[in-house]
């Protein structure tokens, strides 16, 4: 699945909150992995490939200021971990566009995983 990937992925232990589209309640995930196009994810949810969804995120930068983000996006893919555990590739659209914080504190992190 690596080969597919757009953008390097950076481990990140955050958490974010979820909202299928046209729904007001949200769920926590916890954040995995991180890159410009997407992010992996463990929910206690099961979502199904292709549900569109509002994900608010939170970071720290290493200068300690917060970057909040509330960006569109895809379930790309569902993979059961156990009972009532799922991994979740998350797909961004327009991170560089609508999420311009994001997209840079990504690449800078970017930069440090592949500085060749």
């Amino acid at each position: 699945m690596d080969d597919r990937r757009k953008s390097i992925r950076i481990p990140v232990a955050t958490v974010a909150h979820i909202t299928p589209h046209g729904l007001e309640s949200s769920t926590k995930v916890m954040v995995r992995d991180l890159s410009t196009s997407g992010m992996g994810c463990i929910s206690e949810h099961p979502y199904q490939k292709g549900d569109v969804l509002r994900v608010k995120i939170k970071l720290t930068t290493e200068n300690k200021e917060a970057i909040v983000e509330t960006l569109t996006a895809r379930i790309a893919w569902v993979s059961e971990i156990n009972v009532q555990k799922y991994a979740l590739g998350i797909e961004f659209h327009d991170v560089e566009l609508k999420n311009p914080n994001l997209y840079a504190y990504v690449m800078n992190l970017e930069s440090f995983a592949n500085p060749g």
